[in-house]
């Protein structure tokens, strides 16, 4: 049961999907939404060209008056953000609560996540924002710091999708495809029936399917085109740091190229 949500605020043509998805939840189970505004601290730093003996630091900070200033201008804004947000849940009818951080935002979503039960996200709008289809830098340090689920709201806001995310069991429709990229059948079907008896015990009767080949990323992002399914549920940086250096990070790719809303656990 999904009673508290954190939700970070960000401005943006994806922001709106996922306040949708957070104010969804909060409707479905009388839940608790957390505006949550963050002021980045590299917003005040300069990057300058540093020497090799480390003598001259790689960035430094605007003098103080102007750090101020630039400080009191950011706050005001994430201020009236998090106003707007309050106005909105009030005129909905949705319990809320918001305050603002200042510091590094990975670092700060995910302490704060600790006293919620998910951290819903936009796939994109954040100051430090990845570039094509490259990850949003914040969402993976979310993802690794983050000991909550983290749902990444996709480009559009299927309701249908949150049935597995509110409750998990809950006795409404649903098809669910219990899937595993693997290199042989039988170690598939191995990791897959503990799953599959986990979800039995929640009222969930999944369809299992195993799929045969190494591009984890891509088999998946195809399976959820071929199943027309509205929301992937996966883990998050399951493999070794050399693994993910060496052949990428299949998270980081799922997340970079299937437009779907994806919950995450690392």
């Amino acid at each position: 049961m999904i009673q508290s949500i954190l939700l970070p605020l960000v401005e943006g043509p994806l922001a709106e999907t996922a306040k949708s998805y957070a104010f969804w939840l909060a409707r479905k189970e009388s839940g608790h939404i957390h505006g949550l505004a963050v002021v980045d601290l590299k917003s005040f730093e300069i990057p300058v060209l540093g020497t090799p003996d480390g003598f001259m630091p790689s960035v430094v900070f605007p003098p103080q008056q102007e750090s101020q200033s630039l400080l009191a201008e950011m706050t005001a804004l994430a201020r009236e953000r998090l106003h707007r947000f309050a106005a909105e849940c009030a005129a909905q009818g949705i319990s809320c609560s918001t305050n603002s951080e200042t510091g590094i935002p990975g670092e700060i979503i995910a302490r704060e996540a600790i006293a919620h039960d998910i951290v819903v996200m936009a796939r994109e709008g954040y100051p430090q924002g990845g570039e094509g289809h490259n990850l949003d830098p914040l969402i993976s340090s979310v993802i690794r710091g983050s000991i909550r689920p983290v749902l990444v709201a996709g480009k559009e806001f299927p309701a249908r999708a949150l049935v597995v995310a509110a409750v998990l069991g809950s006795g409404r429709e649903m098809q669910c495809t219990l899937a595993n990229v693997s290199s042989s059948r039988e170690s598939g079907e191995e990791i897959l029936a503990p799953a599959e008896i986990y979800l039995y015990h929640h009222g969930v009767t999944p369809r299992r399917q195993v799929i045969i080949g190494s591009r984890a990323s891509d088999l998946i992002c195809e399976l959820m085109t071929s199943t027309g399914s509205d929301l992937l549920i996966m883990g998050a940086y399951g493999h070794s740091p050399i693994r993910e250096m060496l052949f990428g990070s299949t998270t980081e790719r799922v997340l970079s190229h299937c437009g779907s809303t994806v919950i995450l656990q690392s």
